[in-house]
């Protein structure tokens, strides 16, 4: 802000103590606009960070708004008060709303206090600061240092469709565990069951195959082995309560 517009600030925030309404709204609109660039210009400084320039510039817009219906002039010049003003709300914006992956308010925090103390230590001794330096300087346990530190990440998300390295014809996708194809999962139930279906006999063998398998309906079973649809509802009943006491306690 340039003296001119502090002057017109200035007289703009006396001539608003005993305003009529509509001559209030009229000095707080005119306040708004002549520091909107400020606000503007500490939107930008957050770019490139995760949050949409258009949100940003709102965040910013509002508080300033909000600063100038909180300033005291017996406290300062109000560009000062509008700047803390409008960073803290920036920086609350950013706490509590743009996290993809919401961290505990204490390692948000401390994240931000690491970021400060690094710097800080880097201007100093040119080299970057290790946990336990960090934990002796903010008076935290260097466990906290390293927790906070491995979520640093979680501010916004990768995609999946990343490259794995450059180059690479893999993405972070074909990283991920499909569950529903858990081959390893399947080594225990392979297992247990083939140990339980070793007793059974070629019949018995041929009337899971054809149920649980070939997916046939009792009555499609019956009809191709040639017995009643109540014989082999009680036969599969039968079975499978055999196979599950020699399962014992996992088939529970």
């Amino acid at each position: 802000m340039n003296a001119a517009s502090d002057s017109t600030t200035n007289r703009l925030l006396a001539d608003r103590i005993d305003a009529e309404p509509a001559r209030l709204h009229e000095i707080e609109a005119e306040i708004v606009r002549l520091h909107l660039p400020l606000a503007t210009a500490l939107a930008h400084r957050y770019l490139d960070r995760g949050a949409d320039r258009d949100d940003l510039v709102q965040v910013a817009s509002l508080a300033l708004v909000k600063a100038m219906r909180g300033f005291d002039p017996d406290k300062g010049a109000f560009a000062a008060f509008a700047t803390a003003t409008i960073l803290g709300e920036i920086k609350r914006y950013f706490r509590d709303v743009c996290w993809t992956v919401k961290l505990p308010r204490r390692l948000q925090e401390l994240q931000v206090d690491i970021t400060r103390a690094s710097a800080e230590h880097w201007q100093q001794h040119s080299t970057a600061p290790t946990s336990d330096h960090l934990a002796a300087t903010l008076g935290v346990d260097a466990a906290e240092v390293c927790e906070a530190r491995a979520a640093s990440g979680c501010f916004t998300a990768s995609s999946l469709d990343l490259p794995v390295t450059q180059g690479s014809t893999m993405s972070l996708g074909d990283l991920v565990v499909d569950e529903s194809d858990d081959q390893y999962g399947h080594v225990d139930d392979l297992a247990t069951v083939g140990s339980a279906m070793s007793s059974l006999d070629a019949s018995q063998r041929e009337l899971l195959d054809l149920r649980f398998y070939q997916h046939l309906t009792q009555q499609q079973i019956a009809d191709r082995t040639g017995v009643s649809q109540m014989q082999v509802s009680r036969r599969l009943k039968r079975l499978l309560a055999d196979l599950r006491t020699a399962m014992g306690p996992i088939a529970a």
